[in-house]
């Protein structure tokens, strides 16, 4: 009774999961049955390889097939078992020798084309994990599976091609390992004029992966700030890049050729995007990354904040406290990585003329703070750097390029990593607050001002102190002193109860 047994891989969130595929051939009418709670698309592989095989010449055996996915309990979506199934099948008849090839990814065509999935690069990492270091992918998916260390990958084009390297009568079939980054143009800080304020706080959030919220007339510079943090911030690590590469490969983001996402990534949604769009879902046991998701390791920018849904705005609690965000739904649940830096524009009331003196602003006092409603205390209080811009003068120059400011980012950045080479974080923004309390607050004058912070809630002293180790870094000090201190404090916009 001849069977076999190789190796798939199937997405369950924005990770897979290593799958087991036994197929076993024996006498009986000629049937196949997929069983181990296979998804409609895993079914219908048996008619994609059935129809791929014809074309390719391979007889069809004859008899009962039956096809088993384990784990069994988990289950199993998409097309991506395909190639898999198919390599247990000619196994099994003996059509190809019944070892390499490790891992087999790929969706088959009814002209026995192989496919590209999305999540290739969440399958590579799955396979590393389990052992397994071998992954057999469509050429078109290589680059991606090749961004993984300690993975060989071969790359075949169809069933054809597929037996030829398994038989090893192919030559050139391993994929080498070479890292595509992808390279988002990014708008240049030099072109802002004046903003001096604005930039430095930018600097700082860049720095020490602070929350920023901008407050301002509309055609201030709110949005011209905000669209060029990405392009002073530091490159992912690799950790970072392959978690951001598994998710814009899920959700078909990932630019054609490009193998690994090395820039922190920017998402700016419309106002008029809903919860689900903005946090994400569960549909029919998949994920649907939303926004939030997808702008993992890098920048969430919400502009006109106020306009956005009141459930959207306050499902970005968990995430900007914890890095991650949980979805659930009726018969399934979900943690998706969301670790972001939250950029939140606003006007200072609905016609957006509400400044200095206001004399031009038509809302009322009822529609001003209805609009300021929108945005919650609790909300706010996790966000650090809170400016109010002004129109720049017209004899404003333009300031410093960003690759300046993002080498003076990156010589923060490495001290704060160097203070923290025993901790488990790395930037400032992320230090606990028993830590803050501990051998990582401020000098004596630093901590008497914080205390002198009344009306500030404990969570905003603690994000004061968090930003005055940043600007500590930043002018290349050992400690957070009260000058630092002063000065996060006027990076926050003073009270908590400002709108931005």
């Amino acid at each position: 009774m001849p069977q076999s047994h190789v190796w798939g891989a199937v997405l369950s969130g924005v990770r897979a999961t290593v799958i087991g595929v036994e197929v076993d051939i024996a006498a009986g009418l000629p049937s196949i049955g997929v069983i181990g709670l296979a998804h409609t698309a895993v079914g219908e592989a048996r008619w994609r390889i059935r129809s791929a095989f014809g074309v390719a010449g391979i007889p069809w055996p004859m008899c009962r097939i039956t096809v088993s996915l384990t784990p069994a309990d988990l289950p199993k979506r998409g097309a991506g078992l395909d190639l898999a199934i198919a390599v247990g099948l000619l196994r099994a008849a003996d059509h190809i020798p019944a070892d390499g090839g490790g891992l087999f990814l790929g969706e088959l065509g009814l002209d026995g084309t192989i496919r590209h999935i999305p999540g290739t690069i969440a399958a590579a990492v799955a396979a590393r994990a389990a052992g397994i270091s071998m992954i057999t992918v469509p050429v078109s998916a290589a680059a991606e599976a090749a961004a993984i260390p300690d993975i060989h990958v071969i790359a075949v084009r169809d069933v054809d091609h597929l037996c030829a390297v398994v038989r090893g009568e192919a030559s050139g079939a391993e994929w080498p390992r070479e890292v595509v980054a992808a390279s988002p143009v990014v708008p240049d800080l030099g072109d802002v004029r004046g903003h001096q304020l604005g930039r430095f706080g930018l600097e700082v959030a860049a720095a020490g992966g602070h929350h920023m919220g901008l407050l301002g007339p509309p055609g201030v510079g709110k949005t011209l700030l905000a669209e060029r943090l990405p392009g002073v911030l530091p490159d992912l690590d690799i950790d970072e890049a392959i978690e951001a590469t598994t998710i814009a490969s899920l959700a078909g983001l990932l630019p054609p050729g490009s193998s690994l996402v090395c820039r922190p990534p920017f998402q700016a949604p419309h106002h008029s995007a809903s919860p689900t769009a903005l946090l994400g879902t569960i549909r029919s046991q998949a994920v649907l990354p939303g926004a939030v998701t997808l702008a993992h390791g890098g920048v969430l920018f919400l502009d006109e904040a106020p306009e956005f849904a009141r459930p959207s705005l306050e499902g970005l609690r968990q995430p900007l406290e914890s890095g991650s965000l949980s979805i659930a739904r009726a018969g399934a649940m979900a943690t998706v990585p969301a670790r972001i830096q939250l950029v939140l524009a606003a006007n200072p009331c609905p016609c957006g003329l509400g400044v200095d003196r206001g004399e031009q602003c038509t809302c009322t006092p009822m529609a001003k703070r209805r609009y300021r409603a929108k945005l919650s205390g609790p909300l706010l209080d996790r966000i650090d750097v809170r400016l109010t811009l002004a129109a720049p003068a017209r004899g404003d120059r333009a300031g410093e390029c960003s690759a300046v400011v993002a080498s003076r980012v990156a010589q923060a950045r490495q001290r704060a990593a160097q203070r923290f080479a025993s901790d488990a974080w790395s930037v400032n923004a992320r230090i606990p607050t028993g830590a803050l309390r501990g051998g990582y607050s401020p000098d004596s004058a630093g901590c008497d001002l914080l205390e002198e912070q009344e009306t500030m809630s404990a969570r905003g002293v603690d994000r004061v102190a968090r930003m005055a180790w940043t600007i500590c870094d930043l002018r290349g000090g050992d400690r957070a002193t009260r000058d630092d201190v002063a000065t996060a404090l006027l990076l926050r916009g003073g009270a908590d109860d400002d709108v931005a």
